[in-house]
């Protein structure tokens, strides 16, 4: 068990240090906090076992071997042929776009809210806001249709209709 009261904490004034009592808002000695009322913090100590389970021991490679399954398997509801490009029927050098970029990335590759565009057009599009604002409508539509009994909002935190 730990010696020092969870309600004791150290404080500075003018350069020097004193114990600061937070139950009872007042100065008390720096190694004796005298409150009646005792809180002390609890040790745990996790096994090895624990610890392989735990989401904040995983490794990188794990996380990103799930971000590459999400990108190979990418589909579009939009349309089936992903060999042109949607904007200039291109063929040459194709990419994904993925409608809701930034932190809804993972969610339109998962729900299929990609387009199949060739880099140049990818390119010159992606920083459109017109651009952006149009398939943000028209993923969001597709997205209830493909999808009504999910919530667009919950998922993707804004309404763009």
């Amino acid at each position: 068990m730990n010696n020092k009261c969870i309600n004791l904490k150290i404080r500075t004034k003018k350069g020097k240090k004193f114990g600061y009592c937070i139950l009872y808002r007042k100065e008390v000695p720096i190694f004796s906090c005298n409150c009646n009322n005792k809180e002390y913090k609890k040790r745990t100590i996790k096994s090895n076992s624990l610890c392989k389970n735990d989401k904040k021991s995983t490794k990188m490679h794990n996380q990103s071997a799930k971000l590459r399954k999400l990108e190979r398997n990418r589909f579009s509801l939009f349309t089936s042929d992903n060999d042109h490009c949607m904007i200039c029927k291109s063929t040459y050098q194709l990419t994904w776009h993925e409608i809701f970029g930034g932190r809804n990335r993972l969610n339109s590759m998962c729900y299929g809210l990609c387009l199949r565009i060739c880099l140049s057009c990818h390119e010159t599009l992606q920083n459109d806001k017109n651009f952006n604002e149009i398939w943000h409508k028209k993923g969001q539509a597709m997205f209830v249709r493909a999808y009504p009994r999910l919530d667009f909002v919950k998922i993707f935190g804004r309404n763009y209709l």
